[in-house]
């Protein structure tokens, strides 16, 4: 106990540390130090650089390439704000004015999921992704279109192919349906799809159009669960049962983990899979 007293009387020395402040690669004028200041109500601005991937037309593959904008950000901005400032002022960091740059932007308010594309290569609704959760330690933040549907311009491309695995299965209905309260509320959850093709980009499955996606494999529970729906259902069920139906699902469940809903979309995965299992059985056994 002596010792421990003369130890603690006697403490060692703190060796300083040398701090250098982080460095953003790509920002013009970086030299070991991340340029902040503070902008209108007294708000700490900083600067990122954004790279955008851009192609004018579907078919001009030649015309693909990779352009990079310094943005003035705040605290709490969101990916769809650096777009939309890009818009206002389409200067790369090389100084040379180009056309606004092309996306989608609907409602600005985490409502619709039309903005989703790619942030570093992970699907993500711009307007509900927050600068700060994607910007990486080192280098730029990377904007893409999403890879799994054909390329209108820049970062819009077309969904139909959502519509068209919807079709497949027969996940639309002829007619609104009239479904009880108590049903209505059961089935909330998985009556929130907006579309917006997260799911079918983040599938390991989805590629070559092996697999219909989550997304299509919902909505066909959810006709299969209204009453509007009921007729059709044995149809459903063998059109789920077809080529890249149910069964192409590997249970990788990154679809759960992309959408922007929490939709439930493994769920009713497991549910049609219930449904077909005992449809085929049912089929084996009359015969």
């Amino acid at each position: 106990l002596f010792l421990i007293g003369i130890a603690n009387r006697h403490p060692r020395p703190l060796a300083r540390r040398q701090y250098r402040a982080p460095c953003l690669v790509g920002f013009r004028g970086c030299a070991g130090a991340r340029t902040a200041h503070r902008g209108k109500g007294g708000h700490v601005s900083q600067k990122v650089v954004v790279r955008v991937q851009r192609q004018d037309s579907p078919g001009a593959l030649e015309s693909r390439r990779f352009e990079d904008f310094s943005v003035e950000i705040r605290s709490g901005d969101s990916v769809a704000t650096l777009l939309h400032a890009i818009a206002d002022d389409p200067v790369t960091t090389e100084g040379h004015q180009v056309a606004p740059v092309a996306f989608e932007s609907a409602c600005r308010a985490a409502r619709c999921s039309a903005c989703t594309i790619l942030v570093n290569a992970h699907a993500a609704v711009a307007c509900r992704t927050s600068v700060e959760s994607v910007r990486p330690k080192r280098g730029p933040i990377v904007l893409a279109p999403m890879s799994k549907f054909p390329l209108i311009r820049d970062l819009i491309v077309d969904r139909s192919p959502l519509r068209d695995a919807g079709q497949r299965l027969g996940a639309w209905l002829d007619e609104p349906p009239a479904a009880a309260p108590l049903t209505t509320f059961a089935l909330s959850e998985i009556d929130r799809c907006t579309n917006c093709g997260a799911c079918f980009e983040a599938c390991p499955e989805t590629s070559g159009k092996r697999f219909v996606g989550a997304a299509a494999l919902n909505e066909a529970r959810l006709a299969n669960e209204l009453s509007a729906g009921g007729p059709r259902k044995p149809a459903r069920l063998d059109a789920s049962m077809n080529a890249g139906g149910v069964a192409k699902c590997g249970k990788a469940r990154v679809c759960v983990e992309v959408c922007p809903e929490r939709i439930p979309l493994f769920d009713s995965i497991l549910s049609l899979e219930r449904e077909t299992t005992r449809r085929w059985l049912a089929t084996l056994l009359r015969r």
